[in-house]
């Protein structure tokens, strides 16, 4: 193996190859003439005022935002804090999709049930009316009648008199068989009698106006049968909707109904036969019950009771019934959300 020269020229297989002076460079046609200047047209001296003059224009149209939604917010509060001075509700206590209440010709509201599906329900007691009483083995029919009169007389202390309402419920449990009164008496010390008993919240604001009548729809149906426990027993179950009134402010600023506060209820009653239970045991009882409360505040529910309170920031149920409280697909123990 020999050395090569290092004087000697580089190979023709040399990966770069190197320019002798004697070659010919060849400088582009632009490099050769004179320098010409171009115009500035409008445009460019938009753009370079905008280079320029970028980052403060920015800063202004951010502050004029800024001072927009400064604006807005400040005319949200002053319209927040007029409606509450002019007594207008802050929440729409109807469905978007309600119908406009009606009103007189002063603006006036024609009645908390006008526009309502318990427009047509009956008043008070004579919406509870009762079938026909025949004999159901081992019952006799003046039996029946006897316990249909029995829970009928039930239904009114429980769901429509004022001692229940605003009192004590001693006039309703003197209705029931002595062993059921101690048990069901427990329920109204421990908030727990709203499924088949009304009461309202004493410190409830509005009131409950008992001038406009509570309305009622329902239906009574009874059959013989046996219990758990083999007692043969009378079975009356009643279905009915509830309907209370309470006295808001300025009804007609609200949809039809924000006034209105619905029960719908169903109850089995209870009457063994006489042979079949020692004294003490016989006479009415309530052997299950189920309800759905609507347009009361979930506070009022816990305790037994039933309010409307019109405050923003008191919660509703926070769902509605799973059910239509009026509507014929209801069943028992939908709810709301509490």
């Amino acid at each position: 193996m020999t050395s090569e020269d290092p004087a000697s020229p580089p190979s023709t297989t040399d990966r770069y190859a190197v320019a002798s002076e004697t070659d010919d460079i060849r400088v582009p046609d632009w490099m050769r003439g004179p320098a010409t200047e171009a115009p500035v047209t409008g445009t460019d001296r938009l753009r370079l005022g905008w280079e320029q003059h970028a980052g403060k224009l920015l800063g202004g149209v951010g502050g004029l935002v800024a001072l927009t939604l400064l604006a807005v917010l400040a005319w949200s509060g002053y319209s927040t804090v007029q409606r509450l001075q002019d007594g207008e509700p802050l929440l729409d206590r109807g469905s978007p999709t309600a119908p406009p209440r009606p009103v007189d010709e002063s603006g006036n509201s024609l009645g908390p049930y006008v526009g309502t599906p318990a427009e047509t329900f009956a008043v008070g007691a004579t919406a509870i009316t009762l079938p026909a009483a025949r004999a159901a083995a081992p019952f006799t029919a003046k039996q029946v009648g006897d316990a249909l009169a029995k829970v009928r007389n039930a239904l009114i202390q429980s769901r429509l008199d004022p001692s229940m309402l605003f009192g004590k419920p001693d006039q309703f449990l003197a209705l029931l068989a002595p062993d059921a009164r101690a048990h069901l008496g427990k329920d109204f010390t421990q908030g727990t009698s709203l499924n088949y008993a009304t009461r309202v919240d004493s410190a409830t604001d509005p009131n409950l106006d008992l001038a406009e009548g509570i309305r009622a729809r329902g239906t009574v149906e009874y059959l013989s049968t046996t219990d758990s426990d083999g007692i043969r027993v009378l079975a009356i179950t009643t279905r009915f909707i509830w309907v209370y009134p309470f006295d808001l402010p300025r009804p007609q600023a609200y949809a039809p109904g924000a006034e209105l506060v619905t029960l719908r209820d169903q109850v089995v009653w209870h009457l063994p036969h006489h042979d079949d239970v020692r004294a003490g045991s016989a006479g009415l009882w309530v052997d299950s019950a189920d309800v759905t409360v609507f347009n009361a505040t979930c506070a009022a529910i816990r305790k037994g009771r039933i309010d409307l309170e019109t405050a923003p920031e008191v919660g509703l149920p926070n769902t509605a019934p799973t059910g239509d409280v009026y509507g014929p697909g209801w069943r028992p123990g939908d709810g709301e959300n509490c």
